[in-house]
């Protein structure tokens, strides 16, 4: 993690967005940036640290650093269906029509909206404000349809709840039948985000240095898989810290999804 602090400043791109991009401010207690044409000048604290601007459109929410791309929920995107073997689908295995896959490390909703449009039932979990902002303005976006058909189809088959993920996955009712896991690659490993997109990314959520510990929850909670997703020639996540080694693995090109057969399951 970098000992930058990160500030982020709700800005509304025109006036007429501006009562909304208010709300999200309150929700996350930042500062808001009046209108282009009313000054541009910043309500709030004047603290040091690098800004980044989360923006409120007609596009939705997209969260952008001066020096970078703007990082935002696709949910139009995120549900195509790619070429080539679905490592997540495999990963993920069998499921039934009343099972539900939890994505402990939710992000910018990837994974979720994908295993969503091939049929299953996710629910999201992020602890980080910011991005659970993002997370849920794309959802409602998708569920307005905005989106695209697909994507409105698989909103219906996602949740999103907000908090710490190794307390909330103890929290589920029911247990879900799998959990995904996407920690935060290490630095310098290929990722899914341009890479100065990456780097705002990764000043935001941090580094994932409780990931052995969200593997343990995942562990003792899901009832049939928990795959994790790993760079290809990575170690095994928790090797070092005293859990068992995975099962099985799905191999790709870069990264693989590492399996593993919880606890829950023999209780």
């Amino acid at each position: 993690m970098t000992d930058v602090p990160l500030r982020v400043l709700v800005v509304p791109s025109e006036a007429r967005f501006e009562a909304v991009a208010e709300r999200w401010a309150d929700r996350l207690r930042a500062p808001l940036v009046e209108p282009p044409g009313r000054g541009g000048g910043e309500r709030g604290s004047d603290a040091p640290g690098r800004v980044a601007r989360l923006e409120v459109g007609a596009w939705g929410l997209r969260l952008r650093a001066d020096d970078g791309p703007a990082v935002a929920v696709e949910p139009r995107s995120l549900v195509r269906r790619g070429a080539g073997r679905d490592l997540l689908l495999r990963a993920v295995g069998r499921l039934g029509p009343s099972d539900t896959v939890a994505d402990a490390t939710a992000g910018l909703g990837a994974d979720a909206f994908h295993l969503a449009a091939r049929g299953l039932r996710v629910v999201m979990l992020e602890r980080q404000p910011v991005v659970a902002c993002l997370l849920e303005d794309g959802l409602q976006r998708a569920r307005r349809g905005s989106e695209g058909e697909a994507a409105r189809a698989a909103a219906q088959r996602l949740s999103l709840c907000v908090g710490d993920a190794c307390r909330l996955l103890q929290e589920l009712d029911p247990a879900p039948a799998a959990v995904v896991l996407d920690p935060m690659f290490p630095e310098g490993s290929k990722g899914s985000l341009p890479k100065k997109g990456m780097a705002l990314f990764r000043l935001l959520v941090g580094g994932d240095a409780d990931a052995d510990a969200l593997l343990a929850a995942a562990l003792a909670t899901a009832r049939k898989r928990v795959a994790v997703k790993r760079p290809r020639r990575a170690p095994a996540l928790g090797a070092e810290g005293g859990l068992p080694p995975p099962s099985g693995s799905v191999v790709g090109t870069t990264v693989r999804y590492d399996l593993y057969a919880p606890r829950a399951a023999s209780t």
